[in-house]
């Protein structure tokens, strides 16, 4: 059989993780695992990459439901037996998150989904979020954009009072809609632009609907001073030419899952030159035997790829919340402490927040694991 060099060179980067997964393993610090979980829970937090209708725990959406009377989802238990049974793959998952996102109708709905997510944050020592919402995704079913927005801002608000977490927001195209429908969300969106941060691209499917459909789009976006990211779904068709479209076409300034990179050393030194973070989401689904894709996060952290761990939509995976991800992800990887304090070191460091905010973030990380007797 001929293999052709492509081929060839992508066996061989896919090899050397594999290597890197069975082979390597920082030590455990001799802790035990009840041990390491106050670690983590303790740690200071940035959560990057996660978004608003997917924090929604089995709770929150039941709650939601029955206060809009809707005749599903009425208990958390009924939401988890969707999650349970839903079918692999992205288009597995969005069924079901469609489908939930559904119980948002209200501003006040909006209200109470950001400042429940924002108690759980609390929980879990998140000190600091970016939070992607849809827009589209709402609108698209008659849901007022303004209504949204207030409701989004106001939860927020009380959010931050009660809690002490801060929180910026990313306004996110679907992939999936036309260029005509981001445009005109960004144009609703102005009022607001003082609220807003960044703008991304998620939602699916990614084949036909490659980053480059949104290269206007993106590059008003900057003009007016927008941060920006996007989605590349780790295995989806054609993931690497994604990556590649996505930093020299929309010009981003950080790198959403993005984990093929792993598979071409040109793109992944390409990555390094930039210095572009990866947001990685290690979920784990009830039927998961550990943590998804830690043999290409390990070989990305080990090559000097700044890259960092964040939860996705918590409250529709078994991965859960922040804390309880990473230490999944510390077990199965076999990661020190020092390790994952690196890796919340990078979501720090990648945060779009003005320097001296950002450097008051690594310091106070830093100053907590130097009690701790760890050495970034």
């Amino acid at each position: 059989m001929k293999i052709n060099k492509a081929s060839n060179r992508k066996f061989l980067i896919l090899l050397l993780i594999f290597i890197c997964q069975n082979v390597y393993s920082s030590n455990l610090d001799g802790m035990s695992k009840d041990e390491m979980r106050v670690f983590i829970s303790d740690m200071p937090k940035a959560e990057l990459h996660l978004h608003l209708a997917g924090t929604l725990s089995p709770e929150t959406v039941a709650k939601l439901a029955n206060r809009n009377k809707f005749d599903y989802f009425n208990t958390a238990q009924l939401v988890q037996k969707s999650i349970d049974e839903r079918s692999p793959g992205l288009m597995g998952f969005l069924g079901h998150h469609n489908k939930q996102q559904k119980v948002l109708q209200t501003g006040a709905d909006f209200h109470t989904a950001v400042y429940d997510f924002l108690e759980k944050c609390k929980e879990n020592n998140i000190a600091y979020v970016e939070m992607f919402f849809d827009p589209q995704a709402h609108t698209s079913r008659g849901i007022d954009f303004d209504n949204m927005m207030q409701g989004i801002l106001a939860g927020r608000k009380a959010g931050v009072k009660d809690f002490a977490v801060q929180m910026n927001l990313i306004i996110s195209i679907n992939r999936e809609r036309s260029v005509q429908s981001a445009i005109d969300m960004m144009k609703k969106a102005e009022p607001y632009k003082s609220d807003i941060i960044g703008l991304g691209l998620d939602s699916g499917p990614e084949e036909g609907n490659p980053p480059s459909k949104f290269k206007e789009v993106y590059a008003q976006a900057k003009r007016d001073g927008y941060y920006l990211t996007a989605h590349n779904d780790v295995d989806e068709k054609d993931s690497i030419a994604h990556i590649w479209e996505a930093m020299d076409i929309l010009k981003l300034d950080r790198l959403d899952h993005s984990l093929n990179a792993a598979e071409d050393m040109e793109l992944l030194t390409e990555i390094r030159k930039r210095g572009l973070c990866l947001t990685a989401s290690p979920v784990q689904r009830g039927t998961d035997y550990e943590p998804q894709d830690i043999p290409r996060i390990k070989f990305l952290f080990q090559q000097g790829v700044c890259i960092s761990l964040h939860s996705d939509d918590p409250g529709e995976f078994d991965s859960g919340y922040l804390s309880q991800l990473m230490l999944n992800f510390q077990q199965a990887g076999k990661f020190s402490k020092r390790d994952m304090v690196r890796l919340m070191l990078n979501a720090f460091k990648t945060t779009w927040l003005p320097d001296d905010e950002k450097q008051a973030y690594i310091d106070a990380l830093k100053k907590w694991a130097a009690q701790r007797h760890v050495h970034i």
